[in-house]
């Protein structure tokens, strides 16, 4: 029941919030016209008026992707140097509007305002950046020690088969552990940035070892609480793309 009751006040406060959640999709979503509209204009020249426009619309036509790279290769690396930065700015925009998202999330009582959250973004960044950088470390080790621990471990069971049904059920369980794995230092470092905002501090390494016992008392239930949230948002992130490909495309909005 805790976990329901958990569950039911996040939702209030989610829909107390709502304004920010509009303020996150237009962000995200002027950034993906700026970033997809040379590929739009690359796309518009080869294909325009041709029968494979119709299936990129279907999101069934990729063979177009290695013809531009074919036709474009001399300036591939420039291509390539245009999705790498921006990717890296991504992160560093995921970073800036975390602090907003949880600073506002905190702030209960405070009315919700562009200002106050862009406010909460500045405010928080520098802090949720070095709490990124340690993330990496823990991705790093999480995917490169255990998970090839644990691949290894399949890998001694895919050898024995004889049929390739223990290949198909090894291959999913090692990929559901590998999202697990992720789950997990998620929620780590996102309870760490709760934690930094509500004490309003900037010690990073005191508030990632506080952590450690802090999830450690209440694991399995913050992790159930984490899953099912993510869940949801799965579900709606489905609907969303099947609504999405219903609507009519004009444009850049055929690849946004």
């Amino acid at each position: 029941m805790k976990i329901l009751n958990t569950f039911e006040k996040g939702f209030q406060t989610t829909n107390k919030r709502l304004k920010m959640v509009v303020y996150l999709w237009l962000i995200n979503f002027i950034y993906s016209v700026l970033i997809v509209t040379p590929v739009y204009f690359l796309i518009k020249k080869d294909l325009s008026g041709s029968l494979m426009a119709d299936q990129i619309i279907k999101g069934t036509g990729l063979l177009w992707l290695g013809d531009i790279i074919y036709k474009y290769q001399d300036v591939f690396p420039a291509l390539v140097g245009w999705f790498l930065i921006p990717g890296i700015f991504f992160m560093l925009l995921y970073v800036f509007l975390y602090g907003g998202i949880i600073g506002r999330i905190a702030a209960q009582d405070e009315k919700m305002k562009m200002t106050s959250f862009l406010a909460d973004c500045s405010k928080y960044f520098f802090t949720f950046l070095r709490v990124f950088l340690i993330s990496l470390v823990a991705y790093l080790v999480v995917f490169g020690g255990i998970h090839s621990i644990i691949s290894a471990l399949f890998n001694l069971w895919k050898k024995s088969a004889s049929t390739e049904w223990p290949l198909i059920l090894s291959s999913i369980l090692e990929f559901l552990i590998l999202v697990l794995l992720f789950s997990i230092v998620r929620m780590f470092f996102d309870y760490v940035r709760v934690r930094l905002v509500v004490e309003k501090s900037k010690k990073t390494i005191r508030a990632t070892l506080l952590n450690v016992t802090f999830i450690g008392k209440r694991f399995f239930r913050a992790w159930f609480l984490f899953l099912l949230v993510g869940l949801i948002t799965a579900v709606f992130g489905v609907i969303y793309l099947a609504v999405y490909q219903l609507l009519p495309k004009i444009g850049i909005l055929l690849i946004v």
